[in-house]
């Protein structure tokens, strides 16, 4: 099953990039404005913790996870009106909170890319950009794969 998926998942991150390069309680973060993902009583968390903090009002548009060969993957892709600055304030100091190791870190007025590590855990990427539909909203597209 995974491997007919694989090439659309790797697809969808690639074109997840480039699309960004062109265009309740609180997480600890203790903004008032984001909650955690086990908050949004999602059927499946898909293999995501559950403190990864998501905005108020998101609307969630996918969610898919995988175990292949004893390794799991997940994507999360959702909708928001909270601005890239806030979004990238809030990912950086969870990234910085939680210790990951942090390979890119670009934040500007349209688009996000947040990505590193877990020595020997995982691998993860956060990537925004702004809705050329949707003026003032956003897409975010966090992936979370076991090294």
């Amino acid at each position: 099953m995974w491997s007919a998926k694989k090439p659309v998942f790797s697809t969808l991150v690639l074109l997840a990039t480039a699309v960004s390069l062109v265009a309740c309680s609180r997480t600890e973060t203790g903004d008032e404005n984001f909650h955690t993902l086990a908050q949004e009583q999602i059927r499946d968390p898909q293999y995501f913790p559950g403190d990864l903090p998501i905005p108020e009002g998101a609307g969630i548009t996918f969610t898919e996870g995988e175990l292949v060969g004893g390794k799991k993957s997940s994507m999360l892709i959702y909708e928001t009106e909270e601005s890239m600055a806030k979004l990238g304030t809030t990912y950086i100091k969870y990234i910085q909170d939680k210790e990951l190791d942090s390979n890119t870190e670009i934040v500007d007025q349209n688009n996000l890319i947040i990505s590193g590590k877990a020595p020997g855990s995982y691998s993860y990427s956060i990537i925004g950009s702004s809705s050329a539909a949707k003026p003032g909203g956003a897409e975010i597209i966090v992936t979370w794969i076991e090294n």
